[in-house]
Protein backbone atom coordinates (compact mmCIF):
# COMPACT_ATOMS: atom_id res chain seq x y z
CA UNK A 1 0.00 0.00 0.00
CA UNK A 2 2.86 2.37 0.90
CA UNK A 3 4.23 1.67 -2.72
CA UNK A 4 1.19 2.51 -4.37
CA UNK A 5 0.97 5.57 -1.99
CA UNK A 6 4.61 6.49 -3.01
CA UNK A 7 3.75 5.54 -6.65
CA UNK A 8 0.39 7.94 -6.96
CA UNK A 9 2.66 10.89 -5.26
CA UNK A 10 4.89 10.35 -7.60
CA UNK A 11 2.42 11.16 -10.29
CA UNK A 12 0.90 13.64 -8.85
CA UNK A 13 4.25 15.81 -9.15
CA UNK A 14 5.18 14.24 -12.11
CA UNK A 15 1.90 15.87 -13.67
CA UNK A 16 1.97 19.37 -11.88
CA UNK A 17 5.74 19.67 -13.30
CA UNK A 18 4.44 19.07 -16.49
CA UNK A 19 1.34 21.44 -16.25
CA UNK A 20 4.23 24.02 -14.63
CA UNK A 21 6.98 23.67 -17.30
CA UNK A 22 3.80 24.12 -20.16
CA UNK A 23 2.13 26.98 -18.04
CA UNK A 24 6.04 29.02 -17.81
CA UNK A 25 6.63 28.25 -21.98
CA UNK A 26 3.22 29.25 -22.60
CA UNK A 27 3.48 32.72 -20.32
CA UNK A 28 4.31 34.97 -23.16
CA UNK A 29 1.89 33.44 -25.70
CA UNK A 30 -0.97 33.78 -23.33
CA UNK A 31 0.42 37.47 -22.44
CA UNK A 32 -0.17 38.63 -26.35
CA UNK A 33 -3.93 36.48 -27.04
CA UNK A 34 -4.96 38.69 -24.29
CA UNK A 35 -3.41 42.14 -25.43
CA UNK A 36 -4.74 41.59 -29.04
CA UNK A 37 -8.00 40.38 -27.51
CA UNK A 38 -8.80 43.02 -24.84
CA UNK A 39 -6.45 45.74 -26.60
CA UNK A 40 -4.48 46.54 -23.39
CA UNK A 41 -1.25 48.44 -24.07
CA UNK A 42 1.78 47.16 -21.84
CA UNK A 43 1.10 49.69 -19.17
CA UNK A 44 -3.05 48.64 -19.13
CA UNK A 45 -1.81 44.56 -19.24
CA UNK A 46 0.79 45.57 -16.59
CA UNK A 47 -2.14 46.91 -14.40
CA UNK A 48 -4.68 44.03 -15.17
CA UNK A 49 -2.18 41.66 -13.77
CA UNK A 50 -2.38 43.08 -10.27
CA UNK A 51 -5.94 41.22 -9.67
CA UNK A 52 -4.21 38.32 -10.15
CA UNK A 53 -6.93 36.93 -13.09
CA UNK A 54 -4.73 36.62 -16.02
CA UNK A 55 -2.30 35.21 -13.96
CA UNK A 56 -4.92 32.30 -12.80
CA UNK A 57 -5.60 31.86 -16.58
CA UNK A 58 -2.81 29.53 -17.02
CA UNK A 59 -2.81 26.59 -19.81
CA UNK A 60 -4.54 24.29 -16.89
CA UNK A 61 -7.21 26.98 -16.88
CA UNK A 62 -7.73 26.79 -20.15
CA UNK A 63 -9.06 23.07 -20.04
CA UNK A 64 -11.91 23.34 -17.83
CA UNK A 65 -14.95 25.21 -18.64
CA UNK A 66 -17.99 26.50 -16.18
CA UNK A 67 -21.26 24.10 -16.58
CA UNK A 68 -24.49 25.48 -15.31
CA UNK A 69 -26.60 22.74 -15.09
CA UNK A 70 -30.41 22.96 -14.82
CA UNK A 71 -31.54 20.07 -12.04
CA UNK A 72 -34.71 21.23 -11.46
CA UNK A 73 -36.81 22.86 -14.38
CA UNK A 74 -40.30 23.50 -14.72
CA UNK A 75 -41.97 25.12 -17.58
CA UNK A 76 -38.87 26.99 -18.52
CA UNK A 77 -39.58 29.62 -21.11
CA UNK A 78 -35.80 29.38 -22.83
CA UNK A 79 -36.14 25.63 -22.71
CA UNK A 80 -33.30 24.86 -20.17
CA UNK A 81 -34.64 21.68 -19.68
CA UNK A 82 -32.15 19.15 -17.34
CA UNK A 83 -30.06 17.49 -19.35
CA UNK A 84 -29.26 21.00 -21.31
CA UNK A 85 -26.74 22.42 -19.33
CA UNK A 86 -25.29 25.86 -20.08
CA UNK A 87 -21.32 26.24 -20.89
CA UNK A 88 -19.17 28.93 -20.49
CA UNK A 89 -15.39 29.01 -21.54
CA UNK A 90 -12.19 29.74 -18.86
CA UNK A 91 -12.79 33.46 -19.51
CA UNK A 92 -16.51 32.92 -18.52
CA UNK A 93 -17.81 33.86 -22.12
CA UNK A 94 -21.12 31.91 -22.92
CA UNK A 95 -20.09 28.95 -25.79
CA UNK A 96 -22.82 29.48 -27.82
CA UNK A 97 -22.35 26.10 -29.55
CA UNK A 98 -23.09 24.06 -26.58
CA UNK A 99 -26.18 25.74 -25.31
CA UNK A 100 -29.83 26.36 -26.50
CA UNK A 101 -30.03 28.73 -29.51
CA UNK A 102 -32.36 31.44 -26.96
CA UNK A 103 -30.88 32.46 -23.31
CA UNK A 104 -33.37 33.14 -21.64
CA UNK A 105 -31.65 36.18 -18.93
CA UNK A 106 -33.75 35.73 -16.39
CA UNK A 107 -31.55 32.43 -15.75
CA UNK A 108 -28.26 33.82 -16.92
CA UNK A 109 -28.76 37.23 -14.82
CA UNK A 110 -28.22 34.95 -11.82
CA UNK A 111 -25.10 32.75 -12.56
CA UNK A 112 -22.95 36.05 -12.96
CA UNK A 113 -22.34 36.57 -8.88
CA UNK A 114 -21.30 32.47 -8.85
CA UNK A 115 -18.65 33.24 -11.31
CA UNK A 116 -16.81 35.38 -8.98
CA UNK A 117 -16.72 32.89 -6.56
CA UNK A 118 -15.40 30.97 -9.36
CA UNK A 119 -12.44 32.94 -10.00
CA UNK A 120 -12.11 33.41 -6.43
CA UNK A 121 -11.17 29.78 -5.95
CA UNK A 122 -8.93 29.89 -8.71
CA UNK A 123 -7.14 33.06 -7.61
CA UNK A 124 -6.81 30.82 -4.30
CA UNK A 125 -5.35 27.66 -6.22
CA UNK A 126 -8.58 26.25 -4.78
CA UNK A 127 -11.09 23.47 -6.46
CA UNK A 128 -13.72 25.57 -7.92
CA UNK A 129 -15.83 22.31 -7.13
CA UNK A 130 -15.84 23.10 -3.23
CA UNK A 131 -17.93 26.30 -3.55
CA UNK A 132 -20.36 26.85 -1.16
CA UNK A 133 -22.88 28.53 -3.09
CA UNK A 134 -23.02 26.35 -6.21
CA UNK A 135 -26.68 26.43 -6.77
CA UNK A 136 -29.05 29.24 -8.07
CA UNK A 137 -32.49 29.75 -9.03
CA UNK A 138 -33.95 32.09 -11.63
CA UNK A 139 -36.01 35.14 -10.91
CA UNK A 140 -39.03 33.54 -11.82
CA UNK A 141 -40.57 31.92 -9.04
CA UNK A 142 -42.76 29.58 -11.16
CA UNK A 143 -46.12 28.80 -12.47
CA UNK A 144 -47.82 28.22 -8.85
CA UNK A 145 -46.74 31.39 -7.55
CA UNK A 146 -48.27 33.37 -10.52
CA UNK A 147 -44.89 33.61 -12.77
CA UNK A 148 -44.58 31.40 -15.85
CA UNK A 149 -42.33 28.79 -14.94
CA UNK A 150 -38.68 28.54 -12.84
CA UNK A 151 -35.52 26.69 -12.88
CA UNK A 152 -32.57 25.70 -10.64
CA UNK A 153 -29.03 25.53 -11.96
CA UNK A 154 -26.15 23.82 -10.11
CA UNK A 155 -22.86 25.51 -11.23
CA UNK A 156 -19.63 23.48 -11.44
CA UNK A 157 -15.76 22.80 -13.15
CA UNK A 158 -15.35 20.65 -15.68
CA UNK A 159 -12.62 19.21 -17.67
CA UNK A 160 -13.47 20.03 -21.47
CA UNK A 161 -13.41 17.17 -23.78
CA UNK A 162 -9.96 17.21 -25.93
CA UNK A 163 -11.87 18.74 -29.04
CA UNK A 164 -13.43 21.30 -27.19
CA UNK A 165 -10.45 22.60 -25.80
CA UNK A 166 -8.51 22.83 -29.41
CA UNK A 167 -11.88 24.23 -30.28
CA UNK A 168 -11.30 26.95 -28.03
CA UNK A 169 -7.67 27.31 -28.29
CA UNK A 170 -8.40 27.72 -31.86
CA UNK A 171 -10.71 30.66 -31.81
CA UNK A 172 -7.79 32.17 -29.83
CA UNK A 173 -4.83 31.95 -32.19
CA UNK A 174 -5.86 34.58 -34.45
CA UNK A 175 -4.89 37.06 -31.78
CA UNK A 176 -1.71 35.94 -31.80
CA UNK A 177 -1.63 38.04 -34.97
CA UNK A 178 -4.32 40.33 -35.14
CA UNK A 179 -5.28 43.06 -32.92
CA UNK A 180 -8.96 43.70 -31.70
CA UNK A 181 -9.68 47.12 -32.98
CA UNK A 182 -12.62 47.23 -31.50
CA UNK A 183 -11.58 46.74 -28.09
CA UNK A 184 -11.17 50.38 -27.16
CA UNK A 185 -14.50 52.24 -27.81
CA UNK A 186 -14.91 56.05 -28.42
CA UNK A 187 -17.58 55.92 -25.84
CA UNK A 188 -19.66 59.00 -27.49
CA UNK A 189 -22.68 58.53 -25.94
CA UNK A 190 -20.65 59.44 -22.67
CA UNK A 191 -18.74 62.03 -24.37
CA UNK A 192 -21.70 63.51 -25.72
CA UNK A 193 -24.31 63.10 -23.00
CA UNK A 194 -24.68 66.82 -21.30
CA UNK A 195 -23.87 67.80 -17.56
CA UNK A 196 -25.29 70.74 -17.78
CA UNK A 197 -28.46 73.01 -18.88
CA UNK A 198 -31.24 70.82 -16.46
CA UNK A 199 -33.70 72.78 -13.87
CA UNK A 200 -33.15 74.58 -11.05
CA UNK A 201 -32.69 72.11 -8.33
CA UNK A 202 -35.96 72.58 -5.07
CA UNK A 203 -35.01 72.67 -1.48
CA UNK A 204 -35.31 69.09 -1.23
CA UNK A 205 -32.79 68.41 -4.10
CA UNK A 206 -30.56 71.05 -2.31
CA UNK A 207 -30.60 68.88 0.54
CA UNK A 208 -29.55 65.63 -0.77
CA UNK A 209 -25.50 64.84 -0.07
CA UNK A 210 -24.25 65.78 -3.99
CA UNK A 211 -21.95 68.41 -4.18
CA UNK A 212 -22.70 71.61 -6.26
CA UNK A 213 -21.70 70.05 -9.53
CA UNK A 214 -22.83 66.51 -8.85
CA UNK A 215 -26.19 68.03 -8.86
CA UNK A 216 -25.97 70.07 -11.36
CA UNK A 217 -25.07 66.58 -13.75
CA UNK A 218 -27.48 64.97 -12.06
CA UNK A 219 -29.98 67.42 -13.15
CA UNK A 220 -28.95 67.49 -16.68
CA UNK A 221 -31.05 64.36 -17.27
CA UNK A 222 -34.97 64.68 -17.51
CA UNK A 223 -35.59 61.08 -16.48
CA UNK A 224 -32.81 61.51 -13.06
CA UNK A 225 -35.03 64.71 -12.23
CA UNK A 226 -38.25 62.75 -12.50
CA UNK A 227 -36.45 60.79 -10.28
CA UNK A 228 -35.77 63.44 -7.81
CA UNK A 229 -39.36 65.20 -8.08
CA UNK A 230 -40.71 61.27 -7.63
CA UNK A 231 -38.79 60.96 -4.32
CA UNK A 232 -39.72 64.13 -3.39
CA UNK A 233 -43.60 63.97 -3.90
CA UNK A 234 -43.42 60.16 -1.95
CA UNK A 235 -41.19 61.23 0.92
CA UNK A 236 -43.81 60.31 3.22
CA UNK A 237 -44.22 57.10 1.17
CA UNK A 238 -42.21 53.70 2.12
CA UNK A 239 -41.42 50.98 0.05
CA UNK A 240 -42.17 47.82 2.14
CA UNK A 241 -40.99 44.52 1.01
CA UNK A 242 -43.05 41.91 2.75
CA UNK A 243 -42.16 38.12 2.83
CA UNK A 244 -45.00 35.68 2.06
CA UNK A 245 -43.03 32.79 2.37
CA UNK A 246 -40.05 31.66 4.70
CA UNK A 247 -38.29 28.07 4.29
CA UNK A 248 -35.39 27.48 6.62
CA UNK A 249 -34.15 31.17 6.33
CA UNK A 250 -31.07 31.07 8.71
CA UNK A 251 -31.19 34.89 9.00
CA UNK A 252 -34.55 34.56 10.80
CA UNK A 253 -37.03 36.18 8.25
CA UNK A 254 -40.09 34.75 8.31
CA UNK A 255 -43.35 34.98 6.65
CA UNK A 256 -44.78 38.55 7.67
CA UNK A 257 -41.71 39.95 8.51
CA UNK A 258 -41.43 43.36 6.86
CA UNK A 259 -38.41 45.93 5.18
CA UNK A 260 -39.10 49.41 4.77
CA UNK A 261 -36.76 51.49 2.19
CA UNK A 262 -37.77 55.13 1.19
CA UNK A 263 -38.72 56.82 -1.89
CA UNK A 264 -35.18 57.26 -3.12
CA UNK A 265 -34.85 53.32 -2.69
CA UNK A 266 -32.53 53.61 0.77
CA UNK A 267 -32.99 50.91 3.37
CA UNK A 268 -33.85 52.05 6.90
CA UNK A 269 -33.35 51.04 10.13
CA UNK A 270 -35.42 48.67 11.93
CA UNK A 271 -36.66 49.78 15.14
CA UNK A 272 -36.02 46.41 16.78
CA UNK A 273 -32.22 46.41 15.32
CA UNK A 274 -32.63 43.59 13.27
CA UNK A 275 -30.55 43.71 10.20
CA UNK A 276 -31.96 42.40 6.89
CA UNK A 277 -29.55 39.14 4.70
CA UNK A 278 -28.13 40.67 1.58
CA UNK A 279 -29.27 37.65 -0.24
CA UNK A 280 -33.14 38.96 -0.03
CA UNK A 281 -31.30 42.90 -0.88
CA UNK A 282 -29.99 41.09 -3.69
CA UNK A 283 -32.73 40.03 -5.31
CA UNK A 284 -35.90 42.51 -4.15
CA UNK A 285 -34.01 45.10 -5.69
CA UNK A 286 -35.31 43.96 -9.36
CA UNK A 287 -39.22 44.62 -7.69
CA UNK A 288 -37.83 47.57 -5.67
CA UNK A 289 -36.69 49.21 -9.11
CA UNK A 290 -40.50 48.87 -10.50
CA UNK A 291 -41.84 50.60 -8.26
CA UNK A 292 -39.27 53.55 -8.55
CA UNK A 293 -39.90 53.98 -11.83
CA UNK A 294 -43.82 54.23 -11.63
CA UNK A 295 -43.35 56.52 -8.75
CA UNK A 296 -41.01 58.57 -11.54
CA UNK A 297 -44.30 57.92 -14.03
CA UNK A 298 -46.63 59.11 -11.86
CA UNK A 299 -44.86 62.64 -10.82
CA UNK A 300 -47.52 64.26 -13.38
CA UNK A 301 -50.07 61.65 -13.14
CA UNK A 302 -52.02 59.50 -11.53
CA UNK A 303 -50.53 57.03 -8.48
CA UNK A 304 -50.97 53.29 -9.56
CA UNK A 305 -48.32 50.64 -8.31
CA UNK A 306 -50.66 47.91 -9.07
CA UNK A 307 -49.73 45.45 -12.41
CA UNK A 308 -49.70 41.39 -12.55
CA UNK A 309 -45.71 41.85 -13.15
CA UNK A 310 -44.80 43.88 -10.49
CA UNK A 311 -46.97 41.99 -8.31
CA UNK A 312 -45.17 38.71 -9.10
CA UNK A 313 -43.17 38.15 -5.30
CA UNK A 314 -39.52 37.26 -6.25
CA UNK A 315 -37.32 35.05 -3.82
CA UNK A 316 -34.11 35.92 -2.46
CA UNK A 317 -30.68 34.58 -3.71
CA UNK A 318 -30.81 31.54 -1.61
CA UNK A 319 -31.39 28.60 -3.72
CA UNK A 320 -33.85 26.84 -0.47
CA UNK A 321 -33.36 23.02 0.35
CA UNK A 322 -32.47 20.46 0.19
CA UNK A 323 -30.15 21.47 -2.36
CA UNK A 324 -28.93 25.05 -1.84
CA UNK A 325 -26.19 26.31 0.48
CA UNK A 326 -29.05 27.97 2.39
CA UNK A 327 -32.71 28.26 2.92
CA UNK A 328 -35.10 31.01 0.84
CA UNK A 329 -37.69 33.55 1.80
CA UNK A 330 -40.26 35.05 -0.89
CA UNK A 331 -41.06 38.57 -1.14
CA UNK A 332 -43.51 40.92 -2.26
CA UNK A 333 -43.31 45.13 -2.20
CA UNK A 334 -46.31 47.36 -1.60
CA UNK A 335 -46.11 51.36 -0.88
CA UNK A 336 -47.46 52.68 2.13
CA UNK A 337 -47.66 56.11 3.59
CA UNK A 338 -45.92 56.72 7.31
CA UNK A 339 -47.55 56.12 9.83
CA UNK A 340 -50.38 54.55 7.87
CA UNK A 341 -51.06 51.40 10.95
CA UNK A 342 -50.01 48.80 7.86
CA UNK A 343 -52.81 49.84 5.33
CA UNK A 344 -51.86 49.61 1.84
CA UNK A 345 -51.69 52.86 0.05
CA UNK A 346 -50.95 50.60 -3.43
CA UNK A 347 -51.51 47.26 -4.37
CA UNK A 348 -48.77 44.67 -3.80
CA UNK A 349 -46.41 45.76 -6.31
CA UNK A 350 -43.21 42.98 -5.71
Amino acid sequence: MRAVKEGGDGMDKLVRGVWGLLDRASKPVLKRVIMNRWGYTEEEFAQASRLGLLEALNVEAMTYWLVAEPVCSNHCSGCHNEGRPLYFNPMGMLIRHRCPPGICVHGLSQLSPVSYAYYDYMLRGKDPNRMLFDHVTCTDTGLEMGGLGNNLFRIRRERMPLPEILRFLLTMAPYLFVKNRRARGECRAVKEAPISGGPEPSEFMGGLPLGEEELVAFLASPKRVRRLLAAEKYKDHRIVVKVVSSNACPAGHGEGDEFHLDALGRVLASDKGVGICIMALAKIWWRVMLVLDRMAAAVDGEEDFRGTLSDLPINCYGAGLPLGACGEILMTVEVRREGDAGERQGMAAG
